[in-house]
C-alpha cells in the first residue's frame, strides 16, 4: 500500500491512498492505466477516492466513460461494502445518465450491472433499461453496442430464476427487437436455454414470445451447415421448447400451436426439418393420450391429432423415423378407438417400406433387427385391429408378405424371420380367445367379431400353409452353408413352439431338420437339442387330421 501511495504522489494523482481527502486535476489516460494495475481489493476499499479521481480526469487524452467502465469492472471483481455501494452508484449514474450515445452508456452500465444485480437494486436496473430504450430509439445499433447489449441480457438471464421474470422486465422486448445478427442469435439461444431448464411452459404470453424467438433463431439457420455444432444446438433448443409447451386443458390451442410450428419451422435443411417434425408428431400423440385419459367426448379432437400426424409424417426424410412414428400413431389411434384411421396408417407404414430404394435398402440391411422389429410390431398391432370383412382377415399379413418378397435388399435371414412373425400372428388370431385386446372397448377383437365364422379360420389356415411353404424356400436361398443350417433349426423351433403337433407340422419340421443335417456337423449341439425338442413335441401324433391347430 505504501508503494501505491508513493506512485500516487509521483504521478501527481493526489496525496496518496492513506490521505484521500482531496485530489488534484489529473490526466485521464494516466488515471486509466494506473486504475488498470490497481488490485481490485484496493479499488473496493477506496472506491470513493477512486471515483473522485475519475471525476477530476476529464480531458481529451482518453474518454472519461472508459474510466467509469474500468472502475465498475474492478468493483465487480470483489464484493464491495454495502454501506457505500449505493452512494458510489448514485454518483456514477448521475454522470452516465447525461450520456447521449448508446455505445458509451451501455458499456458503463454493463460494467456496473453485476453489482446492481448482486445487491438487488431494482431502481438502478429500471434506470438502466429505461436509458437503453431511450438511446436505442430510431437508430441502427452498431456492432460494439450489440456486444454490450448481449452481455447485459445474458447477465439478466443468469441472475433471475425464471425466464418469465426476465421477459417481464420493462423495455426487455423492445431492446431484444433492436438486436440482430450473431448477438441476437446468442441472446435467443440463452433465452431458450433458460426457458427449457425449469419444466413445462404454460403461460400463453411467454409461449408466444418464445415462439417468436424460436422463429427468429430458426430463420438464421444455414441450410448448408447441417453438421455445424452451433446450429445443431439451436435446433435442439427449438425442439426442446416445442416439447415443453403445455396449454393444460386448452388442448385445441396446443394443437393449433403445433400446426403453427410445422409451418414456421419447415424452411430448413432436411435433417433439422425431420427433427422438428418428429417432435411435433410425438407432441400430438401425447395430446391424444392426455385427452383420452382426462376428458370425455374427445373423438373429434383425437381425429384432428391423427390427421395432423398423417400429414406430417410423410414429410420426414428418414425411413426409420417415419416407420417408428407410424407405429406409434397407430397405437394412439387405437387408444382413441379410431379403427379406420389405424387402418389407413397401417397402409402408410407398409407403403413406407415399399418405397425404400436399393441404396437405402442396403443401409437398412445393416439394421435388419430394426426392420424386423417394425414387422413384429405391426403383427402385434394386427392382433387387436379388427379384420376387414370385405378384404379378409389375412389382407394385411399378405400385404406384408408381398412387401418382403418384392424387395431385393431383404436378406434370406430377414425374410425367414418375417415369415415366422406372420406364422405367429396367424397362430394367435386362430385362438378362440385372443391374448390381449385394445384398451378402448369400442375396438372389437377378431375373436368376437368373427366368433363361430368358419371362413375366418379357413382363411388363416390357408395363410399358414402358404407361409410354411415359403419358409422352406427361404432357408434354401441362404448361400452360406452354416447359416443355412442354423436358419433351418431356428425355423423348426419357431414352428414347434407356435403350433400343436400335426402331420403337416411334422412334414415341414422334418424337411428343416434334413436341411440342417446337410449343413451342420452331426454333433452340433443346437441341432441335437432341436431334434430332441421336435421328437418330444411330435410324439403325441396319433393319426390326427392334418389341419393346423393353434397351440394355446
Amino acid at each position: 500500500k505504501r508503494q501505491y501511495d508513493d506512485i500516487f504522489v509521483k504521478l501527481q494523482l493526489g496525496r496518496g491512498l492513506s490521505n484521500s481527502s482531496g485530489t488534484s486535476k489529473c490526466i485521464s489516460i494516466i488515471v486509466h492505466h494506473f486504475l488498470k494495475e490497481l488490485p481490485a481489493e484496493l479499488v473496493c476499499s477506496h472506491a470513493s477516492y477512486i471515483l473522485q479521481l475519475i471525476e477530476s480526469a476529464n480531458d481529451i487524452s482518453l474518454n472519461q466513460y472508459l474510466n467509469y467502465r474500468l472502475f465498475g469492472l474492478k468493483l465487480s471483481e470483489r464484493k464491495p461494502q454495502v454501506d457505500y455501494v449505493d452512494s458510489v452508484l448514485g454518483k456514477v449514474f448521475q454522470v452516465i445518465t447525461q450520456y447521449s450515445r448508446l455505445d458509451e452508456y451501455v458499456k458503463v452500465v454493463d460494467a456496473f450491472l453485476d453489482i446492481v444485480l448482486q445487491y438487488n437494486m431494482d431502481n438502478y436496473l429500471t434506470i438502466i433499461l429505461d436509458g437503453i430504450s431511450i438511446r436505442a430509439q430510431s437508430k441502427e445499433i452498431t456492432e460494439n453496442e450489440l456486444s454490450s447489449l448481449q452481455s447485459i441480457i445474458v447477465k439478466l438471464l443468469a441472475h433471475f430464476n425464471l425466464v418469465e421474470e426476465v421477459l417481464a422486465l420493462s423495455h426487455f422486448a423492445e431492446i431484444l427487437h433492436v438486436m440482430y445478427g450473431s448477438s441476437r442469435d446468442v441472446v435467443n439461444m440463452h433465452i431458450l436455454d433458460k426457458a427449457t431448464r425449469n419444466g413445462y411452459i404454460c403461460d400463453p404470453t411467454t409461449i408466444q414470445m418464445l415462439f417468436e424467438i424460436s422463429q427468429a433463431l430458426h430463420d438464421c439457420l444455414d441450410v448448408f451447415s447441417v453438421k455445424d455444432d452451433h446450429h445443431e444446438q439451436q435446433a435442439h433448443l427449438i425442439s426442446r421448447f416445442v416439447q415443453l409447451v403445455d396449454y393444460g386443458a386448452e388442448m385445441e390451442h396446443h394443437l393449433t400451436f403445433l400446426v403453427e410450428c410445422r409451418g414456421a419451422f419447415g424452411r430448413t435443411s432436411e435433417l433439422k426439418f425431420s427433427l422438428w417434425q418428429e417432435v411435433l408428431v410425438r407432441s400430438s400423440n401425447n395430446l391424444v393420450m392426455k385427452a383420452v385419459k382426462d376428458a370425455n367426448n374427445v373423438v373429434d379432437f383425437v381425429k384432428s391429432c391423427i390427421a395432423f400426424n398423417a400429414v406430417t409424417i410423410p414429410s420426414i426424410v428418414s425411413t426409420t423415423k417415419r416407420m417408428n412414428l407410424y407405429l406409434e400413431t397407430i397405437e394412439v389411434a387405437l387408444l382413441g378407438g379410431l379403427v379406420c384411421h389405424a387402418d389407413g396408417l397401417i397402409h402408410s407404414a407398409i407403403d413406407c417400406l415399399q418405397s425404400v430404394d436399393q441404396s437405402e435398402g442396403l443401409i437398412l440391411q445393416n439394421d435388419s433387427n430394426g426392420v424386423l422389429s417394425w414387422i413384429r410390431k405391426l403383427c402385434s398391432l394386427l392382433v387387436i385391429i379388427p379384420g376387414n370383412p370385405e378384404q379378409g382377415v389375412a389382407y394385411y399379413p399378405r400385404s406384408i408378405l408381398a412387401l418382403i418378397e418384392s424387395q431385393s435388399w431383404i436378406t434370406p435371414q430377414l425374410r425367414l424371420r418375417v415369415f415366422c412373425a406372420i406364422l405367429s400372428l396367424s397362430a394367435t388370431l386362430s385362438q378362440n380367445k385372443l391374448p390381449y385386446h385394445a384398451y378402448n372397448t369400442e375396438v372389437v377383437g377378431n375373436d368376437q367379431l368373427f366368433y363361430g365364422d368358419a371362413s375366418y379360420h379357413q382363411e388363416l389356415e390357408a395363410l399358414c400353409s402358404s407361409v410354411l411353404t415359403k419358409v422352406i424356400d427361404s432357408v434354401l436361398q441362404e448361400p452360406h452353408k452354416v447359416i443355412r443350417g442354423n436358419l433351418a433349426l431356428e425355423a423348426c423351433s419357431y414352428i414347434l413352439s407356435a403350433y400343436k403337433a400335426s402331420s403337416e407340422i411334422s412334414t415341414i419340421c422334418s424337411k428343416l431338420i434334413e436341411i440342417a443335417k446337410s449343413c451342420l456337423n452331426v454333433n452340433d449341439k443346437y441341432m441335437r437339442n432341436t431334434v430332441r425338442y421336435m421328437d418330444k413335441q411330435l410324439s403325441s401324433i396319433l393319426g390326427d387330421a392334418t389341419t393346423v391347430v393353434v397351440s394355446t
